[in-house]
């Protein structure tokens, strides 16, 4: 049972223990305390600013929040980003029962502290962090009940965020997957890096608590079970874009200069993905150099407008079907005087936004198989 924490404390701005709870009992408070005291009076130096410190043996992990630091204290090799993020847990929990968690609401509910930090950490190890499921059994107000109230089932049936006797008229599930493509291009057209980055989300109507399965079509996971692959299987560990993919909107830009006193940009977008799919939102972010003046902009679709504050021309379209083409065109004034040193231009790269609902890059698809346990 390596990785565990031997004690949790709450401290006031000065160092000193409020409150703290002994899970292990090799961390004393006065040790806690006199590291914590020592820690504080070399603030300034770059040590003081880790999150993760060892003194003696012992490895402190500590945040703050407003008036008052959260310090987990342990002997073993433990998992030091899983504590912090615990610790932050209580925070979340702690607000949600005081409104506010500060060095006044602690003292003021000292005793409903305790019975948060039994429930949520047991011999040092993290266990129900939602304040949902924590509040049902644990109630400020009135936690003396007449009649022994048993504990959720989101407790007993490791389901920490889904309460139970959930009913509802109509049981639906809405899965959306979302994928986001990174690339960017040379001004030769060619792909230089490339990647995808994707997340299946999913809003669940489902009473009681069922089972649901996933299924994707990866090739690897197919072969394994002896199904065929024949179809739109796809490879999941790796996936890349054949060299011959390009971008779903591709941008060209052309920058002309006239005797050095105006600029002048045509830049043509090409929607090139099949037309019953449409992107919306596209938003198209042209560089432009930091003393240009006096645009005058025409596109044939969307609007364009002058950003100074970012150097940059932004063009929105909030509809581009498939295997579409649309054009701007953008003048610009330049200063007819120019320092004799001069900075040399820099070349940003063209930025462009946009969604595709109903489509994906990868070509992922899922299938959603639900199995509902009612009792009468």
């Amino acid at each position: 049972m390596a990785g565990a924490a031997s004690a949790l404390f709450l401290l006031d701005i000065k160092g000193r223990v409020l409150i703290w709870r002994d899970y292990r009992g090799d961390v004393s408070a006065a040790q806690a305390e006199r590291f914590f005291t020592k820690f504080i009076d070399r603030e300034g130096d770059a040590e003081s600013q880790d999150p993760v410190v060892y003194d003696n043996g012992v490895t402190y992990m500590f945040i703050q929040h407003n008036n008052v630091y959260l310090m987990s204290a342990s002997r073993q090799n433990c998992n030091a980003a899983s504590l912090l993020l615990f610790l932050h847990r209580i925070v979340d929990v702690f607000k949600h029962y005081f409104e506010e968690l500060e060095e006044e609401s602690l003292r003021d509910n000292f005793v409903v502290v305790y019975e948060l930090l039994d429930e949520m950490m047991d011999f040092g190890f993290p266990q129900y962090t939602e304040a949902k499921i924590l509040s049902e059994f644990i109630k400020t107000d009135a936690y003396r009940m007449e009649v022994t109230q048993r504990p959720p089932m989101a407790v007993t049936n490791a389901v920490s965020w889904r309460s139970e006797g959930l009913h509802y008229k109509k049981n639906e599930v809405f899965l959306d997957v979302v994928e986001s493509v990174n690339i960017l291009v040379n001004s030769n057209g060619q792909i230089i890096r490339s990647d995808l980055v994707g997340a299946l989300k999913m809003r669940s109507f489902l009473s009681g608590m069922p089972e649901c399965k996933l299924g994707l079509n990866d090739r690897v996971l197919l072969e394994a079970q002896g199904r065929t692959t024949k179809g739109k299987a796809i490879d999941l560990d790796d996936i890349k874009f054949h060299q011959y993919v390009k971008p779903l909107v591709w941008v060209e830009a052309q920058v002309e200069r006239h005797s050095r006193s105006r600029i002048e940009f045509t830049v043509k977008a090409r929607s090139q993905f099949k037309e019953r799919s449409t992107a919306t939102n596209v938003e198209i972010e042209l560089p432009v150099p930091s003393d240009a003046t006096n645009p005058n902009i025409r596109t044939s679709m969307g609007s364009a407008t002058y950003a100074p504050e970012n150097d940059a021309l932004v063009w929105k379209i909030k509809s581009f079907p498939g295997n579409k083409e649309y054009m701007l065109r953008a003048e610009f004034s330049l200063p007819s005087v120019t320092a004799e040193e001069a900075a040399p231009e820099r070349k940003a790269p063209i930025r462009v936004k946009f969604e595709i609902p109903y489509f994906t890059v990868s070509g992922i698809q899922v299938c959603v198989s639900a199995c509902l346990y009612l009792l009468e």
